[in-house]
């Protein structure tokens, strides 16, 4: 029997069928090793990473470095100069935006990714400080919008120059010894006011015990708020004084129990001039309006013929929105009496007029007197042309003469003590706070509180320790009178003129 035999072979649709399969597998296969998110693709970037995470590794070491020598911060331009060790800045404003192309592989790395400390501008660490009279760093805490202030005499010798934009410390800011008292300048620029004032530090003094009519230094040494009551050497009179076993008395505007309650102060912040309103008059300086604003600054009419509670509020209001003081947390308050006789008192002292390094004449004599604004237009910061001139011809604070009448003899202390108009400070008889500035019996922190029971203008026996009433009485022929009925309120336009003082 014949058999048939079957033939076996691949057939033409089977090799078409075997080569799409083997196409489709090689092309996976290609996808996986060379596509996007491929083998090599993802070893590159896994490369990418690890160089940059290295380069950033480094950078952060080097950060950490300079960080570990300076208390743990580190300057803009000490992390600018690490960065551009490693490549290229870009050019954006601000440090922490920019991206760092790397010199290694050519990578982009943003600051961001690398910092996000804190980073402090490069100011010098230690600022020098002329001063070595022990007085308190003035301190700038609850002070907003202020530039550091001082002066250069110009090449011709006429004119003091001011430098009122600084705001970092310079150095030699302030030399209490040879009457360099620290200086600033608060503005608000929106408003366009500006207001200067001086630093007066906590010190401690003694008044010469025999009295005379002629002005004589005061024994003054500053010291730190540790000196105070309850301190080693130091107790509480019966005056409510504090006194130090060598006989010296801290001064009451500095003390917790001196002055109403303010705390145990490093010292105290005054008005350099006189009060000049933010629309000044030539007739009035501003009068009794009572939406006027704030400004102690010179060559301006002084402030005058307003009520005493008007220059109350007018000061209290300082720190207000719009104000010259805006944004600060200072109590800005009228000057009280006692606050007036801690800047008279220095003054008198080697750190004010009676540095023979700075209180001297046209001769050259040391005149130890604060000379007379004699502007017979009140202006403010004016001198005359001798000590006791009197409505005659006056130039301005800051020309060749000008120091003469400030409390220093230099151009750093505070003007207008002598002459100048009449002005007011927060103390009056016992009983009369409401009537004269809107203050109860309850918050009388603000102002000093006396009595007389003579009722004479030339009666001090209710005199405060520190006002410098009795102590200076009668120097340089000024004018001392008590209050009394009358006139129940101090008037200190003959000696000095501040309204106002911050704490």
């Amino acid at each position: 029997m014949n058999k048939i035999k079957s033939t076996k072979g691949i057939t033409l649709i089977s090799l078409v069928v075997t080569i799409i399969i083997l196409l489709i597998l090689a092309g996976v296969t290609i996808a996986t090793i060379m596509g996007d998110n491929g083998l090599i693709n993802k070893a590159n970037d896994a490369k990418i990473a690890t160089e940059i995470a290295s380069i950033k590794e480094e950078i952060k070491t080097d950060i950490l470095s300079e960080q570990a020598g300076n208390n743990g911060n580190i300057s803009d331009d000490t992390l600018k100069g690490i960065l551009e060790k490693y490549g290229v800045l870009s050019n954006e404003e601000k440090l922490i935006d920019k991206t760092l192309t790397t010199t290694k592989g050519n990578h982009e790395i943003k600051v961001s990714d690398i910092f996000n400390g804190t980073t402090v501008q490069d100011t010098p660490k230690d600022p020098v400080i002329a001063d070595k009279s022990g007085a308190s760093t003035p301190n700038l805490n609850k002070v907003a919008q202020k530039t550091y202030v001082t002066w250069d005499l110009n090449e011709a010798g006429t004119e003091y120059v001011p430098n009122d934009t600084q705001i970092t410390q310079p150095e030699n800011w302030y030399d209490y010894e040879n009457g360099k008292w620290a200086n600033i300048k608060t503005t608000n620029e929106t408003e366009g006011l500006e207001a200067y004032w001086v630093w007066i530090p906590r010190y401690e003094y003694k008044v010469p015990e025999v009295t005379q009519t002629t002005a004589t230094q005061i024994d003054v040494r500053f010291i730190g708020t540790d000196k105070k009551e309850g301190a080693e050497g130091y107790t509480k009179q019966s005056d409510g004084t504090i006194k130090s076993s060598d006989g010296y008395t801290i001064h009451p505007a500095f003390t917790n129990a001196g002055n109403g309650g303010f705390g145990e102060l490093d010292g105290i912040w005054v008005a350099k001039f006189e009060a000049v309103s933010n629309t000044p008059t030539a007739s009035n300086g501003g009068g009794n309006a009572t939406n006027l604003k704030v400004q102690v600054i010179p060559n301006q009419p002084s402030w005058r013929y307003i009520q005493t509670t008007n220059i109350f509020t007018a000061c209290r209001k300082m720190t207000n929105e719009g104000e010259v003081l805006e944004g600060s947390t200072v109590d800005s308050h009228m000057m009280k009496n006692t606050e007036w006789g801690a800047v008279a008192i220095l003054s008198q002292s080697k750190y004010g007029v009676f540095n023979p390094e700075s209180s001297t004449g046209a001769n050259g004599d040391a005149t130890y007197q604060v000379w007379n604004n004699s502007s017979s237009s009140y202006i403010t910061g004016s001198v005359g042309t001798s000590k006791d001139a009197n409505n005659t011809t006056t130039f301005a604070y800051n020309s060749a003469n000008g120091p003469k009448a400030s409390t220093t003899g230099t151009v750093y202390g505070v003007y207008d003590m002598a002459g100048g108009s009449w002005e007011y400070v927060a103390g009056c008889l016992n009983g009369q706070e409401n009537a004269k500035f809107g203050v109860t019996a309850g918050d009388t922190k603000y102002v000093d509180l006396y009595t007389n029971t003579s009722n004479s203008n030339s009666n001090y026996d209710g005199a405060k320790i520190g006002d410098a009433t009795k102590e200076t009485k009668g120097w340089n022929s000024d004018y001392s009178y008590f209050v009394y009925s009358s006139n129940p309120v101090f008037l200190r336009g003959r000696f000095f003129l501040q309204w106002h003082v911050c704490r």
